[in-house]
């Protein structure tokens, strides 16, 4: 049978499209199923990251958790919280996650703060390794090594700045009183 000229350019253009729409259905499913294995291992490594806290709750102690401001002029209203961090197990931290709130009397959260004490989570060796050589920028954390820290509140609300400058106000207005409440929410082993 005879197919016209006409007819074998709609037949060709017609493939091609076809042909094109499959090619960029699998290319799409392929970039899906990349993306979502991606989630799937951040999700893991994030519960392994807060399983970690639970599991060396009592080995990694953290103590001395307190707010004060500074007193100079060019940092006025900045206050800062300090700490520090001792690793009482036979592991080594490479990372870990400190989680402060400032609490009123009733249990309602004025503000959440999050410190990362050895150096960002996020910051991981094969990214130092690439852009800095193989030296590590962050620290790490020793078996029976204890470090200082100090962070600064960079968006403190007014009330938590009044009650943490003003000492003679703090222990008059008992009924408004802030409580800080912090704990170790994610830890990194080697």
């Amino acid at each position: 049978m005879f197919i016209k000229r006409k007819h074998r350019l709609v037949i060709g253009f017609s493939s091609f499209i076809i042909g094109m729409v499959f090619v960029l259905t699998l290319v799409g499913y392929n970039l899906y199923i990349q993306f979502k294995g991606d989630g799937s291992a951040a999700n893991y490594g994030n519960s392994i990251y807060k399983l970690n806290a639970e599991l060396f709750r009592k080995d990694i102690i953290l103590s001395n958790v307190s707010v004060e401001t500074d007193t100079h002029a060019s940092r006025a209203r900045l206050p800062f919280i300090k700490g520090s961090l001792k690793n009482n197990s036979n592991k080594t931290v490479s990372s870990a996650l400190v989680e402060v709130s400032f609490q009123k009397r009733d249990g309602s959260v004025l503000y959440k703060e999050r410190i990362y004490p050895l150096g960002d989570k996020k910051l991981s060796s094969r990214a130092v390794s690439l852009f800095f050589g193989r030296g590590r920028t962050y620290s790490v954390l020793l078996p029976s090594e204890g470090i200082s820290f100090r962070h600064s509140i960079r968006n403190c609300p007014n009330e938590i700045y009044e009650q943490f400058s003003n000492k003679t106000n703090f222990a008059k207005n008992n009924k408004d009183k802030i409580t800080i409440v912090y704990s170790i929410s994610g830890l990194d082993i080697i």
